[in-house]
């Protein structure tokens, strides 16, 4: 395996746990790979998702991570796989403030002046004052405009932060000293949102009436209303609607935000958050389960990984368990990663890659063929393409849907799994997870390696603090092919999305 080449399907989870928590493992006398066909060095294989696509994909999200949605969806931590590279941009924008100076005094309307740049490109640069978000500017050069009517006299701090597309993000201040003539009204005024209710749902493509109003001591000049931070609309009076068509938006949480001012520059901002085309799901019951998933598979040398996660290993265990049956058969129940990977490769190579939403998407529209009807081999070439009997077959095992969740929402992940949908995850494995062997917990960063991979996590033990995952590596990987990855850690190694079968 060439550790520079275009990704491929590496990832792999460490160690089973030989306690009851361990994901079961039926025994077969049918290996999908022998363990001498794969050599010590471990092949990737995962393309990119298409960003517009994903932002389609239903959102199942837990209640506790959506009633800290205006917070939590804010903190997500969105790395980008760079596709056919298989590195994320790890390195966060500079950013310094221009004007006003450190020091400086100012009165009225200020325009806040940045020297942002990154190595890829400067996403946002966003305006807090004393803390609190004011504006964000997603044009260069970045220019945020404050009026500092609407603070006390005295000394202040603006904070510039810069954010690149990956989530990567840094933040410089100025401290400055406000000196404006008071006239005499310095009573900011009252604002609200009387609909959407916050926490509500939507599925993609209503229409949302969002209504907010405003009072003041004197009279409400300015309301506005901002999605997300954009502003959408505004009216000169005290209240405004508008009507928000969400058939482009993305599922996914939403921040709506109200904001009022009167004629003497003082102001006030509430918010609200609302979900499209989102499930929300309770955090389960139980501290710890394991699924009962298919014999352990091994891509050997094709970067194959997706295939394995999704086709193999995710497809099978939901067959496994809809169907009521009480072993894995390579005629029935566990399906083909040939079948799947040979038809969604980005490219000839059979070092090439494919992307997770692909093959969703293949398997939804498509099928699978079971194992047995064509079996695996990571010899042939991969150039292998299924009969017009295997495509028959696979017609009988499509998909309905398929979800996404995030990463670094725990409950969420542990709810389905605990419901028995096994979530694939995207990961980009060091060198100490390449390398696991029995009793490794993967919870830091080596300090090297960064290879995309694909795994599937299967159980999860909170004694462990750690999901259990299933590799597509063999059984001389990790503990008989199983690992454990810190719930905390994962989120900093893999997307922002994960997927499970609905």
């Amino acid at each position: 395996m060439k550790k520079n080449a275009m990704p491929r399907g590496l990832t792999g989870l460490f160690l089973l746990s030989v306690l009851w928590m361990s994901c079961s493992k039926e025994n077969s006398t049918q290996v999908p790979v022998s363990e001498t066909q794969v050599s010590q060095s471990k092949v990737s294989g995962v393309v990119d998702d298409d960003p517009v696509l994903q932002a389609k994909v239903p959102l199942i999200i837990s209640a506790g991570y959506l009633a800290d949605a205006p917070n939590a969806n804010s903190e997500v931590v969105r790395v980008s796989m760079i596709a056919a590279r298989g590195k994320r941009d790890a390195i966060a924008p500079t950013v310094s403030i221009l004007s006003p100076a450190s020091g400086a005094t100012v009165s009225g309307a200020n325009a806040v002046t940045v020297n942002a740049a990154d190595n890829i490109a400067v996403a946002s640069v966003s305006l807090a004052v004393d803390g609190a978000t004011i504006s964000t500017s997603s044009t260069s050069p970045f220019t945020n405009t404050w009026n500092s009517a609407t603070v006390a006299n005295g000394s202040h701090t603006l904070t510039v932060t810069a954010r690149d597309a990956a989530g990567n993000k840094t933040s410089s201040s100025v401290q400055v000293w406000v000196s404006n003539v008071i006239v005499g009204d310095i009573i900011a005024p009252s604002v609200s949102i009387s609909s959407p209710a916050n926490g509500s749902s939507y599925n993609t493509g209503t229409t949302i009436t969002i209504n907010a109003s405003g009072s003041d001591n004197v009279g409400v000049t300015f309301t506005s209303i901002s999605i997300n931070g954009a502003v959408v609309g505004s009216a000169s009076s005290s209240s405004y609607s508008y009507s928000w068509n969400t058939t482009s938006a993305a599922s996914g949480v939403y921040t709506i935000t109200a904001l009022a001012k009167d004629a003497a520059g003082n102001q006030a901002t509430t918010s609200v958050s609302v979900t499209l085309n989102t499930t929300v799901v309770q955090p389960p019951t139980t501290s710890g389960f394991s699924l009962t998933m298919p014999p352990v598979g091994n891509q050997g040398s094709e970067g194959s990984c997706v295939a394995f996660s999704v086709g193999y290993s995710a497809r099978s265990a939901e067959q496994y368990y809809r169907s009521g049956a009480t072993s894995y058969s390579f005629a029935t129940n566990v399906f083909s990663p040939e079948f799947l990977y040979n038809q969604i490769k980005f490219s000839t190579d059979c070092n090439s890659g494919s992307a997770m939403q692909t093959a969703l998407e293949f398997i939804k529209t498509t099928g699978i063929s079971t194992f047995q009807t064509m079996p695996y081999s990571s010899s042939n070439g991969c150039s292998l393409l299924p009969t017009s009997t295997q495509l028959a077959e696979a017609q009988n095992y499509k998909i309905g849907s398929y979800s996404k969740l995030y990463t670094n929402d725990k409950a969420a992940i542990k709810a389905l799994v605990s419901q028995k949908h096994p979530v694939i995850v995207t990961i980009l494995a060091d060198n100490s997870f390449i390398a696991a062997k029995t009793g490794f917990i993967w919870k830091a960063y080596s300090g090297s390696g960064s290879l995309t991979h694909a795994v599937v996590i299967c159980g999860y033990d909170d004694a462990k603090n750690a999901y259990l995952v299933q590799n597509s590596w063999g059984t001389g990987w990790g503990d008989a092919g199983y690992g454990w990855i810190d719930y905390d850690f994962l989120p900093t190694r893999s997307g922002t999305y994960c997927y499970a079968i609905n």
